[in-house]
């Protein structure tokens, strides 16, 4: 080995990056990591490497702090070890990727491809900014919202307060992980692995618990989704909150079913503006010509639902799982009396 062999590159500093920068960063640190003459360890900060195909790449150890990723191809890629603190894979293929005992604090997979991934040992907690030359956009949580996780591997990651808001973990492997508080709102659990998961106040409610899970994890702290409710049990209420908004909150009650099981039920038609559906199960639900204009359905899990021409204007869908959803001809944007509505609504809370 040479003696500068192992010398460290220079930081790359907010810098957009090409393919063939990429290529010959990366031809650098596999010399780094062979201990070969002309090595470089890649060390990034900040830089936009989104929309490239990387995939394949060894970056082992390498250092990509608040780099942007979005919409990368990022196949097979390997990221061991390496510290992506606040990074951004939105929208990314990175299925089969190796991310074992990487640093992916604050980091951010919305809406990505991780099938058969391996994130073994992972730091995926919230990032605490502690360097005055790092932003993370005011957002410090780590996100996996509406991501695909089928079959991916997180043994004993680190996934405290972690949101995974309508991802699908189908057999995805969480054994021994710390899922303390961790958000599920709208995810779909199919025979996940979760021997040894630590999952006390772990929020469930609105996710969709496929075969035994709700029971196994009956006593694990989480909170899990209540009994599903049939049509006839919501009669009375549906008919007070039509009261409620012909009379414009004199009379009748404002629509409460906050957490709330309606998997597979027919509200087609049905007058719901200005209902609090936040953190329902909606899934199969039949929604066609429903009326949900300014509607609260943050974190709803909206899988399947069938919303063709549904009225979604003003409507808060935050986080709601629509992965799925039928969404032919619906309404949606702005709508005339918004803000006047949304003063009713506040002098009836």
């Amino acid at each position: 080995m040479t003696q500068n062999a192992r010398k460290p590159s220079p930081m790359l500093v907010k810098m957009r990056l090409d393919e063939n920068a990429v290529a010959a960063l990366l031809e650098r640190h596999r010399r780094y990591l062979r201990n070969q003459s002309g090595g470089a360890r890649a060390m990034l900060r900040q830089c936009d490497l989104s929309g490239l195909d990387l995939s394949g790449g060894d970056w082992t150890n390498a250092e990509f702090m608040v780099c942007k990723f979005d919409g990368a191809q990022l196949e097979r890629v390997v990221f061991r070890h390496a510290n992506l603190f606040g990074a951004r894979f939105n929208n990314c293929n990175l299925s089969a990727a190796d991310f074992e005992k990487a640093d992916l604090r604050g980091a951010k997979f919305e809406m990505a491809n991780l099938t058969g991934a391996h994130l073994g040992g992972a730091d995926l907690r919230e990032g605490m900014v502690i360097d005055a030359d790092v932003t993370l956009d005011g957002d410090t949580g780590s996100r996996f919202t509406n991501a695909i996780l089928k079959g991916a591997k997180l043994p004993n990651a680190r996934c405290k307060s972690v949101d995974f808001s309508g991802a699908l973990l189908d057999g995805t492997d969480f054994s021994d992980a710390d899922l303390r508080n961790a958000s599920f709102h709208g995810a779909e659990l199919i025979a996940p692995i979760l021997r040894g998961a630590q999952l006390a106040e772990a929020d469930l409610r609105s996710a969709v618990l496929q075969g035994d899970v709700g029971q196994r994890l009956q006593n694990s702290g989480a909170a899990l989704p209540q009994a599903r409710l049939k049509l006839e049990a919501i009669a009375e209420r549906l008919r007070q909150h039509e009261i409620w908004i012909a009379s414009q909150g004199k009379d009748g009650r404002r629509l409460n079913l906050s957490g709330s099981n309606l998997q597979g039920i027919d509200l087609s038609g049905r007058l719901l503006a200005a209902a609090k559906l936040d953190h329902t199960i909606l899934v199969g639900a039949n929604l066609r010509n429903t009326n949900l204009a300014a509607a609260v359905l943050t974190a709803a899990n909206l899988g399947a639902a069938n919303l063709a021409h549904a009225d979604l204007r003003g409507a808060d869908l935050r986080y709601a799982n629509l992965r799925t959803a039928i969404l032919d001809h619906t309404r949606q944007g702005s709508m005339p009396g918004l803000d006047m509505l949304k003063t009713l609504l506040e002098a009836g809370e």
